[in-house]
């Protein structure tokens, strides 16, 4: 009994002279220090979104309380409306998991999108990564030069789901100022439209961020066969000051006001967010985790040498700014509903899927990524934890399993995206 009360007293004079801060950091590394911090990625691996999550996936481990492995995974689906549904309704809700949505999505429901059984204001925002400004980057053989050409010319542009850039800025410059895009929607992700346009298939992109542009194009751009023709934001990006905005062809203050509703989604840019229910002390780390990798030097040297542009809001200001959106007064909201959306059928993306036999030459990124050896020539492979089917000597398996000298048959769409399938053999 002694011994009990001696022990107990200890116990209380710790929890009294231990400030409650210390318990809470014990509490939050105690729980991320056993299991994986994962990053779900609402667009396909190789695009502008995929590419920032990656970075940060690098380094916010080492400002996490515990320190955890961090994992990035794909899930695509109607422009991460699917992904966002799935973290507001199933979580998981312990802040295990942090999503990485189109910077649409606070806007998705409000805008009438479909489908969103989600409250934005709900979830927990961790920041965002860049200010994005968006453009409308066409192909030289689409014969259009610049705003004008855009009200009489056919250009066919690629999509990748409702909710998505690329499909309402093409929507809502034909529905509000007339121009003549001919849209091609289902791309999975930005790679593959990218793709599309480099094969012809489509002529151009309206919603394409600078950012991705320089980081995937950069070369064509320099080399004159692609190029902007206007800037879908609300300011101007200071690498294209001769780039008119969309809000220099308002005609009146309605569509002004429109317009502004639209591309406030700029601001959001490349935004990451924590499921509703997560304990606040969680959600406090990984918003702190989140700003002090902003200001680490090893991230800020990384981003300098991936030629990313860094212009970040914490969790804070992006909360307020999803707040202050929704607010928006009704009738601009109808208004600007009715020209967000096609007023037809759409032409839906046919997607083609290359199939190429080789053997392993390298293995990157932890199996994120797999070289081949195919006719003499290197296949570059991304392979995605969650969306490539792998199987070795006709079993299932993980991307641990690759090795060096395996012939493998690749089912892809091209250079810069995810395999839907890897069959292997040792």
């Amino acid at each position: 009994m002694r011994t009990r009360q001696i022990l107990t007293g200890i116990g209380a004079i710790a929890a009294f002279i231990l400030p409650p801060a210390t318990v809470h950091a014990d509490a939050v590394s105690d729980f991320y220090g056993k299991r994986n911090f994962e990053i779900h990625v609402g667009f396909a691996a190789g695009g502008g979104y995929d590419t920032y999550a990656r970075l940060l996936s690098r380094y916010i481990g080492n400002h996490i309380p515990g320190k955890p492995n961090v994992v990035v995974k794909n899930r695509t689906g109607s422009a991460t409306v699917k992904l966002t549904n799935l973290l507001y309704n199933k979580g998981p809700m312990d802040g295990s998991v942090m999503g990485m949505v189109a910077r649409g999505i606070p806007t998705h429901a409000l805008l009438g999108g479909t489908g969103a059984k989600f409250d934005p204001t709900k979830f927990h925002w961790v920041g965002s990564m860049n200010n994005e400004v968006s453009a409308c980057m066409v192909h030289k053989r689409s014969g259009a030069k610049n705003f004008a050409d855009l009200l009489k010319t056919k250009v066919v542009v690629g999509g990748q789901g409702a909710s998505s850039d690329s499909d309402q800025f093409s929507n809502f410059l034909n529905n509000l100022m007339g121009t003549k895009f001919k849209l091609i929607t289902g791309y999975p992700g930005t790679a593959v439209t990218v793709l599309a346009l480099d094969r012809g298939e489509v002529d151009g992109i309206c919603g394409w961020s600078w950012t991705s542009v320089k980081k995937m194009r950069g070369h064509e751009v320099k080399a004159g066969n692609i190029y902007p023709v206007l800037q879908m934001a609300l300011k101007k990006h200071p690498e294209l000051p001769n780039i008119p905005l969309i809000t220099d062809f308002a005609r009146t203050h309605e569509q002004r006001k429109q317009m502004e509703l639209i591309f406030s989604r700029q601001t959001i840019g490349r935004p990451f967010l924590l499921p509703p229910r997560v304990p606040k002390d969680r959600v406090a780390a990984i918003r702190k985790a989140f700003t002090d990798t902003m200001k680490d030097a090893e991230f800020l040297s990384a981003i300098k040498k991936s030629r990313l542009e860094l212009s970040w809001d914490t969790g804070d200001e992006v909360q307020k700014l999803v707040e202050s959106v929704l607010s928006t007064p009704k009738s601009i909201v109808a208004a600007t509903r009715q020209n967000l959306y096609p007023r037809g059928k759409l032409q839906q993306a046919k997607l083609t899927y290359i199939d190429a036999k080789g053997k392993i030459s390298k293995i990157q990124r932890g199996g994120r990524r797999i070289v081949l050896s195919v006719g003499g020539k290197k296949v570059k492979v991304g392979i995605s934890g969650s969306g490539t089917k792998i199987m070795v000597d006709g079993k299932k398996a993980k991307r641990k399993a690759f090795k060096a000298g395996m012939v493998c048959t690749v089912s892809y769409l091209g250079p810069g995206t995810s395999a839907r399938s890897a069959d292997c053999k040792s």
